[in-house]
């Protein structure tokens, strides 16, 4: 009698814990406090001298997407960074779009329409930044 009270309770708990909720529960930031840091992940591209590269396109792409992420940093401060060897791949301007999530993103860096840069990042984003996971943020061209 025993053994089938076991077996019954056991039958249960297993089926009840095969019932996966795939579902991904998006966190409440609506009463999280943010500092007032605006972050922006740079890479920077330089040559084996260490001299500041200036590549004359880039694109970041979200490789799940397809989007090009590159496509906000422009004017004044892109040509700032560009001076620099620094380029933007992703800022908290693009926060709410990965919040609570992960992605893939490549950087493709272009000097006379030949492609020379072709790197793999994961990023993420919480409630108030986004963050670098993996990936090379120092280049060095050859």
């Amino acid at each position: 009698m025993f053994a089938k009270i076991v077996v019954a309770f056991l039958s249960i708990f297993l089926v009840a814990c095969n019932d996966k909720d795939e579902t991904v529960e998006q966190q409440d930031c609506s009463s999280t406090i943010c500092t007032l840091n605006f972050v922006t992940i740079t890479v920077s591209v330089k040559d084996v001298s260490g001299k500041a590269v200036a590549l004359n396109s880039y694109e970041v792409i979200d490789t799940e997407t397809g989007e090009n992420l590159a496509t906000g940093f422009n004017g004044e401060e892109y040509q700032y960074y560009k001076e620099q060897g620094l380029y933007p791949i992703l800022s908290d301007a693009n926060r709410v779009q990965y919040q609570n999530s992960t992605a893939k993103l490549t950087f493709k860096g272009y000097i006379d329409n030949e492609e020379v840069i072709n790197e793999a990042y994961v990023v993420g984003a919480d409630c108030c930044h986004v963050s670098l996971i993996t990936g090379n943020t120092a280049i060095v061209l050859e």
